[in-house]
């Protein structure tokens, strides 16, 4: 019987293992937005927003601050 020598050092492991996650990764979005596009061709799914005004994202106003000028610099 012959004798086999399966031996993968860490480099190619860690590589193999991230081609893995990566390809499965591919697969599920892959799928998903074939699943969602499917949908939407059909009139099941209504189209999300994509501008930030109105999708559901929390914004931050920031006040705006008066920079002082050269005379109000002088007279501090």
């Amino acid at each position: 019987m012959p004798t086999l020598f399966a031996y993968i050092d860490p480099f190619t492991g860690s590589l193999l293992l991230q081609l893995l996650a990566a390809g499965f990764m591919a697969l599920v979005l892959f799928f998903k937005r074939a699943k969602a596009f499917t949908l939407e061709l059909l009139g099941f799914q209504q189209n999300k927003a994509t501008d930030m005004e109105s999708a559901d994202i929390p914004t931050i106003k920031l006040e705006q601050t008066k920079q002082p000028n050269k005379e109000e610099k002088k007279a501090a």
